[in-house]
C-alpha cells in the first residue's frame, strides 16, 4: 500500500510538473510595479512597469480628449546610464526612483495628431493617510486653457496640505510667506478614493487627481493630473517636492537625468551638479541661486528649479522667457 501511494504521488508530481501546474518561473521573478500616474496633457493613467521583463504598459483612467480606456505597451532597452528607452518614445527616456517615482512619455493620439506626452508617477498604495502627506510643497507645472489645448503655459508656485486635507494652492508664490492672501491663490479639500489617490476639489469643482508618494524618513512626492479645462487651472500637471532650505553641497552634487514635455527639443538630457554650478549637455557652466524666489528653488538659466531630498530634478522657464514647458528628472543612484 505504502509503495502504491509512493508510485502515485510521484506520477502526480510529475504531471504537475510537466503542466507547469509547479509555478512560472518568469512571475517568480517579476519586478513589475504599478504608478498612478499623470501626464502633461491632463491624462489620468495607470502605468505599469517590469525591470525584469524590460516591458511596459499603461491605461487611460480619465481623458478630457475621449481616451479613457485606452491603453499602450511596449518594450524597454537599457541603457548604460540605467535610465531605459521606451518603443513608444525613442526620443525620451524612463526614470525611476525605485518604489518611489517614475517619469516617462509616450505618444498619445490628441485630437487627431501624435502628440509627445510627459508622464510622472508614483507608486500605488493603500491606506495613505493626510497626515502622511501634509506639508508645503514647491511644485512646477504645465497648463492649457483652451478646449483644444493648442498651446501650454508652464506654471511655478506652492501647495499647501493640512493634515485634515485641506489645501491651499498658490500660483507664482509662496504659500509661506502669505498663507492667508498669497498671490493666485485657491484652496478646497480632497477627497480619498483608493490606491493613494485623492480628488481635489475647489468649491463645486473637480479640478484633478492628487497622487503622493511618502516614506517613513518624511520623503514626499506629488504629482497632480489638472482635468479642470474650462477653470482656472487647465489641463495639464503638477509636479513637486516639499519646500526645504536648499544648501548646495555633496548631497546635492552628481547627475540628473530628465525628461521634457518639448520632444520636440530632444526629449530628454542630462544635467550635472556641483556645488552651486549647473551644466547641461554641450553648454557652458551656469551658476545657480539659491532659495530664489522663494526656499527650495534655485534660478538658473532664466528659469526656476529644485534639486530636491528625495532626488528628484524640476525645471521651468520664467514667465515670458519661452514659458511652454517643464523639465523634470531623477538624480543618479
Amino acid at each position: 500500500m505504502k509503495t502504491t501511494n509512493l508510485l502515485f504521488i510521484l506520477f502526480f508530481s510529475f504531471i504537475l510538473s510537466a503542466c507547469g501546474g509547479g509555478g512560472d518561473d518568469d512571475d517568480s521573478e517579476s519586478t513589475s510595479t504599478t504608478y498612478n500616474s499623470a501626464a502633461s496633457e491632463g491624462e489620468l493613467l495607470e502605468y505599469k512597469i517590469d525591470e525584469t521583463k524590460l516591458t511596459y504598459s499603461y491605461e487611460i483612467k480619465s481623458s478630457a480628449y475621449g481616451l479613457e480606456g485606452s491603453t499602450g505597451s511596449g518594450t524597454l532597452t537599457k541603457n548604460p546610464d540605467g535610465t531605459y528607452t521606451p518603443s513608444s518614445a525613442i526620443n525620451a527616456r524612463v526614470l525611476m526612483l525605485p518604489n518611489k517615482v517614475l517619469i516617462g512619455a509616450t505618444t498619445l493620439r490628441i485630437n487627431g495628431v501624435d502628440k509627445f506626452t510627459l508622464i510622472a508617477g508614483v507608486p500605488e498604495v493603500d491606506n495613505v493617510q493626510f497626515s502622511d502627506i501634509a506639508g508645503t510643497y514647491n511644485y512646477v507645472g504645465l497648463q492649457c486653457l483652451s478646449a483644444n489645448c493648442a498651446n501650454y503655459t508652464s506654471l511655478y508656485g506652492t501647495y499647501n496640505i493640512d493634515s485634515s486635507g485641506n489645501w491651499v494652492e498658490c500660483t507664482y508664490s509662496d504659500y509661506t510667506a502669505s498663507p492667508s492672501n498669497c498671490s493666485g491663490r485657491d484652496s478646497g479639500t480632497l477627497n480619498s478614493l483608493d490606491d493613494g489617490r485623492f480628488q481635489i476639489v475647489s468649491g463645486a469643482t473637480n479640478f484633478g487627481t492628487g497622487m503622493f508618494y511618502h516614506s517613513p524618513a518624511g520623503q514626499k512626492v506629488m504629482v497632480v493630473d489638472l482635468k479642470d479645462y474650462f477653470g482656472g487651472y487647465g489641463r495639464g500637471m503638477l509636479f513637486g517636492a516639499p519646500q526645504r532650505f536648499a544648501t548646495f553641497g555633496t548631497e546635492m552634487d552628481g547627475n540628473y537625468y530628465w525628461n521634457t514635455s518639448d520632444g520636440s527639443n530632444g526629449g530628454n538630457g542630462t544635467i550635472v551638479v556641483s556645488g552651486d554650478t549647473a551644466t547641461f549637455p554641450g553648454g557652458s557652466p551656469n551658476t545657480m541661486i539659491a532659495n530664489t524666489p522663494w526656499n527650495g528653488f534655485n534660478e538658473v538659466l532664466n528659469g526656476y528649479g529644485m534639486l530636491a531630498d528625495e532626488g528628484i530634478y524640476m525645471w521651468v522657464p520664467k514667465i515670458g522667457f519661452g514659458d511652454t514647458f517643464m523639465t523634470i528628472g531623477v538624480k543618479e543612484q
